[in-house]
């Protein structure tokens, strides 16, 4: 079972064989410890020692997370699994069984674009949706042309180079299908926007789930294999990301604008963030998305479950050679 702890003034406390897991003086629940495999705490809060000894004596790996994704910390007992996985990861994202699970990942993304734009474009119908989509096809053939030399970072540069090309056909349809008012030109990092603020936001909520499914499954979420490792940045997680973005936090986002219930009116201008009443209306809604049920490869499963099937499928690829598949709908 694993265990999500999420808020303020929640607190994890022993009881007999029993976590006992309390906001204020309330008892929220007790969960007899051999049965906890993790538990991840997205917010403030404390943990006694009596707990901290009963989680490690039954090999509970607690993980702290913020709400941006970027993880707090990890504790957990010695396992030698874990380091096998690790060991395998850290091997993999130097060859080309790495670079053909970041060619993999880039091309599921591709896809959900294209996917998502024809979702959005079903009732607009707007024509040059059209000639980006066959865009995003022509880098699609081209990433899988790429030939996987021994040069690993000449083509991890080719691959981001397609999936660049790619993105900039893609946000050039978003830009279609929103208000002009809005005032988007181009995705980037650094707010200029509405929609760029609110993406930015959705990303690091989503971060958070991606980050909290790689350390359940005993991987390094600083080890990618398509983005260059960086002092404190969670390379994995951005690898991983790249194939739930458009079905989780750019339709949510986009659903909200064009519903107007998020408006230029909810931007700080000093700041370009989202204004606090409006951050929680996309936490809600994100959350919302994560928690829905879709069929997929034949089963009805939440997008929660399928993020940490992909972590645990890596698992499977690291560790018993099997082929990788990204993460993708057809529409």
């Amino acid at each position: 079972m694993n265990i999500l702890i999420e808020g303020f003034n929640k607190s994890i406390h022993k009881k007999d064989n029993q976590l006992v897991i309390k906001q204020k003086d309330i008892i929220l629940d007790s969960i007899k410890a051999d049965k906890i495999s993790s538990i991840v705490i997205i917010g403030k809060g404390y943990i006694t020692f009596d707990a901290l000894t009963l989680i490690a004596n039954n090999n509970i790996k607690l993980i702290s997370i913020d709400y941006l994704g970027k993880l707090n910390y990890l504790i957990e007992s010695p396992d030698w699994r874990n380091v096998k996985i690790k060991k395998q990861q850290y091997l993999l994202s130097e060859n080309k069984k790495g670079i053909k699970i970041s060619r993999e990942i880039i091309k599921s993304k591709m896809i959900n674009q294209k996917s998502t734009l024809t979702t959005l474009n079903k009732r607009r119908k707007i024509k040059e949706i059209d000639e980006i989509k066959n865009n995003i096809t022509l880098q699609i053939n081209r990433l899988n042309s790429i030939k996987l030399t021994n040069n690993h970072e000449k083509v991890k540069m080719q691959i981001m180079g397609c999936e660049g090309k790619a993105s900039a056909h893609y946000w050039s349809g978003i830009k279609l299908l929103i208000p002009k008012d809005i005032g988007f030109e181009k995705r980037t990092k650094k707010p200029t926007d509405l929609l760029n603020s609110m993406l930015n936001y959705g990303y690091a909520i989503l971060a958070t789930e991606i980050t909290k499914s790689i350390l359940i499954n005993g991987l390094d979420p600083y080890c990618g294999f398509l983005h260059f490792d960086m002092d404190q940045r969670t390379s994995l997680t951005y690898d991983l990301i790249e194939d739930f973005r458009q079905q989780l936090v750019d339709k949510t986002v986009l659903n909200l604008i064009n519903r107007k219930q998020v408006t230029n009116n909810d931007l700080d201008k000093r700041n370009k963030t989202i204004k606090l009443e409006k951050r929680k209306l996309i936490i809600s809604k994100i959350q919302e998305k994560l928690h829905s049920t879709i069929k997929y490869n034949d089963e009805e499963v939440t997008y929660s479950e399928i993020i940490n099937k992909q972590s645990s499928n890596l698992v499977k690829t690291l560790l018993n050679d099997e082929k990788f598949k990204g993460f993708n709908l057809h529409w």
